[in-house]
């Protein structure tokens, strides 16, 4: 039992010594690992600092010859890894540069903060200095051009030309290179448009042969912005009958009546979705009683706001014609006043009216005078004074199907009560 126990202790005590030592010579492993020495190609990124110094003169970086740029660092196997990992660039200051042409400058190393500078060693670099090409800086107004010519999915359908806004942009850049620039072109790769198209699209620098100037130069050039916005309207064509509604008496019907409108169609465009959905115009309503047998009217044609109309016209004639009915002619001196206003009194000055009635020959043979009536509606009369009066005539005691036509100016007048 005591030697199984004594055994036991051995063992446990051996395992705890063998941990101890791996510890320690894997520490030693990596310390000796860590801090040996290596030299490492890196490449650098080249920043230029004080570009805004240089634009204020009126210049400005056509192109870095000096590419690529990589720099031979010695240092720690730590530190070398830090240089790769959080990245090491070189600053080129350009604010003592006052002329256009190529200029080599000195660089300055810019070491990572996790970096101690001064454990690093530079044993060389594929240039000692950066060559840069110095240009003016040009900036000028160029056109934006929009033409869409993919077309429209029917024939009713039309492509209005684009709106766009700006039509001008500013490029800014070597004046090599923005003096070749023509204009600005939109490519608008839709076609067959069933509907209004609105879009964001990109610019296109066209050099002065025609030509979409080379992706690299484009690259060199600074715009007052790279998109525009794009509308493409596209309108519905379609001619729309007019009509007059007509508000029937009792000599009057459709059998009887027949209206020709002048013109008798319009050409309208607008939306698709808007314009499908109109089949007519109203151009307004005739009460048949104010005529005889036959008037001329005239009519605003009613086109809403948002839609165009194509064809011009803003008025239209609209002859209405009575068949199959006479006139007849009934001196009428049944003349009465209705609605005076409280605080007044009326006298009726014209004693006899001429009233025309319509119907057939047959049945105006039967209408007496005594059977008519004119009477006038007082009630926005406001002062006092011979005034002439709006009035009507109506006709009673007698079952035939005429009926008074006509509109009617009496004579009154009113009293203060």
């Amino acid at each position: 039992m005591l030697k199984e126990k004594l055994s036991k202790i051995s063992t446990k005590a051996f395992y705890i010594v063998f941990a101890i030592v791996v510890s320690v010579v894997l520490w030693m492993y990596v310390e000796i690992t860590e801090n040996e020495m290596q030299e490492r190609v890196i490449s650098v990124e080249i920043e230029l600092r004080n570009e805004d110094i240089l634009n204020d003169r009126g210049l400005l970086v056509s192109r870095v010859v000096t590419e690529n740029l990589s720099i031979t660092f010695e240092g720690s196997r730590s530190d070398i890894s830090k240089l790769i990992t959080s990245g090491v660039s070189v600053e080129v200051n350009l604010s003592n540069i006052q002329s256009t042409g190529p200029v080599a400058l000195n660089y300055e190393i810019v070491y990572p903060q996790s970096v101690n500078r001064n454990a690093i060693t530079i044993r060389g670099s594929s240039a000692s200095r950066v060559t840069l090409v110095i240009d003016r800086l040009l900036e000028r107004q160029i056109d934006v051009e929009v033409n869409y010519r993919g077309g429209t999915s029917s024939d009713d359908l039309v492509a209005l030309p684009a709106e766009y806004d700006p039509q001008t942009i500013t490029v800014r850049g070597p004046e090599e290179i923005i003096s070749r620039i023509s204009h600005a072109y939109v490519p608008i790769l839709r076609e067959n448009l069933s509907s209004t198209l609105t879009e964001d699209f990109m610019l296109v620098l066209i050099d002065e042969n025609g030509e979409e100037l080379d992706l690299e130069l484009h690259s060199s050039v600074i715009l007052s912005q790279e998109s525009i916005r794009v509308t493409i309207p596209i309108r519905l064509m379609k001619e729309v009958p007019l009509f007059v509604e007509l508000s029937h008496g009792v000599t009057t019907s459709s059998a009887n009546t027949t209206v020709s409108i002048t013109p008798e169609f319009v050409t309208i465009s607008g939306d698709p979705e808007t314009i499908r959905d109109i089949n007519q115009f109203n151009l307004g309503t005739v009460d048949m009683l104010s005529f005889g047998l036959s008037t001329t009217r005239s009519f605003p044609i009613p086109i809403p706001n948002h839609i165009t109309n194509v064809s011009g016209e803003t008025e239209a004639m609209a002859l209405i014609e009575v068949l199959g009915q006479d006139i007849a002619f009934r001196s009428v001196t049944n003349i009465q006043e209705v609605n005076l206003p409280s605080g007044f009194r009326a006298e009726i000055i014209t004693q006899s009216i001429d009233v025309r009635i319509r119907g057939l020959e047959s049945d105006l043979m039967l209408v007496a005078p005594l059977n008519l009536r004119v009477v006038a509606d007082l009630t926005d009369v406001v002062g006092t004074g011979a005034m002439f009066v709006i009035a009507r005539a109506y006709i009673s005691g007698i079952e035939v199907d005429v009926e008074p036509v006509g509109e009617y100016r009496i004579t009154v007048s009113v009293f203060a009560d």
